[in-house]
């Protein structure tokens, strides 16, 4: 919009708008196209198309004697040359490529080269006249941000027959290229393809292809203002940097603990300490006392060492216990098998006797068997250790 003008020369300047993306090491804008006073000179010329169109209108009106309507439209005053439109009667073009493009060079001697940037403003510049004439009122190449680009400012000229003469107007669809911006896109690619850039891709030729197919189209995207996606990109940066800096302190103080254990190995292999951290001769010391603490006065890594070596000392403990009973129970077990082996030859034996002899047999069985039973009972009631209250081995 013409209004627009006066942020966008502030800009221009870098003395407005966004400019924490400006390097201020870099230089200045450089001017291609216009005058130095171009937006001045624009904004003269449409205040001038704006009242030759309200004199015309006045005349006309004049001539077919509608005073009425003279009268109201001399309160109302001069009105815009342009129809309203979403987008406005004036046009901002940005041409530019990928700053890696821009960046790469064939030799060391390329190095601190602008050789890319001058043939691409060359092209653009020829572009821009060979498609717009003498619309594009200004030009400028940016130097000072992350990628070389150019900005020129179209005012799309035309002259539309009202109140019985011809009459200029701002009229975006009097170019081509506007009216069609795919058009726009392919026109700009063929032309600079001879210093191999390539357009970039045809999203709207492919969403139209998957609706005509019957598929699903690709995401449309989203334009995001340059001012919005550095400050979203600042913020990632400092959330990645936050969590960095907590890393980097969870490894020294992981570090730091791993240092006090292996110092509180050294101490319990050595005999100074045993594995609660109390020493057991402080007086064989001398001289050189043990570097580890007493007791819990001391840090993370101290404690979790004690912890460790405590935990490691009641599982040995416990796994000698273990392992003897097991011992124990497998001597029993192959014991108790050899009597009831004997029992039953007893009873084979048995079976042969004389009445009398055989209830004595009986009698003798009866209270061996007995107690066998209850040897057993008490082995398998410790091998039951939930059921009883008292814990299995293991």
């Amino acid at each position: 919009m013409p209004g627009d003008i006066a942020g966008y020369e502030a800009h221009r300047y870098r003395k407005g708008g966004d400019l924490g993306h400006i390097l201020p090491d870099r230089p200045k804008p450089r001017r291609l196209i216009g005058s130095e006073t171009w937006a001045q000179e624009a904004l003269a010329e449409i205040e001038l198309m704006k009242f030759e169109s309200f004199a015309a209108e006045l005349t006309d009106l004049d001539r077919r004697k509608r005073r009425k309507e003279i009268r109201q439209r001399r309160i109302e005053g001069p009105r815009d040359p342009w129809r309203a439109s979403r987008h406005g009667p004036m046009r901002e073009l940005i041409l530019t490529a990928n700053k890696e493009w821009f960046e790469h060079t064939q030799s060391s001697d390329e190095l601190f080269s602008t050789a890319r940037e001058r043939r691409f403003e060359e092209l653009a510049v020829a572009w821009l006249r060979e498609n717009f004439g003498d619309d594009v009122i200004h030009a400028r190449a940016d130097l000072d941000e992350q990628a070389f680009h150019i900005h020129a400012v179209i005012m799309p000229r035309a002259t539309v027959q009202k109140y019985g003469k011809q009459c200029a107007v701002l009229q975006p669809s009097v170019h081509p290229l506007i009216k069609d911006y795919e058009a726009a896109q392919d026109s700009v690619g063929d032309w600079f393809s001879e210093i191999g850039l390539v357009r970039g891709e045809r999203r709207k030729q492919a969403i139209r292809d998957a609706l005509n197919d019957g598929r699903t189209p690709p995401a449309k995207r989203r334009h995001v203002r340059p001012a919005e996606w550095r400050a979203r990109e600042e913020r990632r940066l400092a959330e990645k940097a936050a969590r960095l800096e907590v890393r980097e302190r969870d490894v020294a103080a992981r570090e730091e603990d791993a240092e006090a254990v292996l110092a509180y190995a050294d101490a319990v292999s050595a005999g100074e300490i045993d594995e609660n951290g109390r020493p057991i001769d402080p007086d064989s010391r001398g001289d050189n006392p043990s570097s580890i603490p007493p007791g819990g006065k001391t840090s993370f890594g101290f404690v979790a060492a004690r912890k460790a070596f405590r935990a490691a000392a009641k599982r040995i403990r416990a796994g000698a216990e273990a392992y003897a009973l097991r011992k124990a129970r497998k001597l029993v077990d192959a014991d108790i098998a050899e009597i009831e082996k004997a029992d039953e030859l007893i009873v084979e034996i048995a079976q042969s006797l004389p009445v009398q002899q055989r209830a004595r047999i009986a009698g003798i069985r009866r209270r061996l068997t007995a107690r066998l039973m209850a040897l057993d009972t008490r082995k398998k009631g410790r091998s039951r250790g939930p059921d009883t209250g008292s814990e299995a081995p293991r």
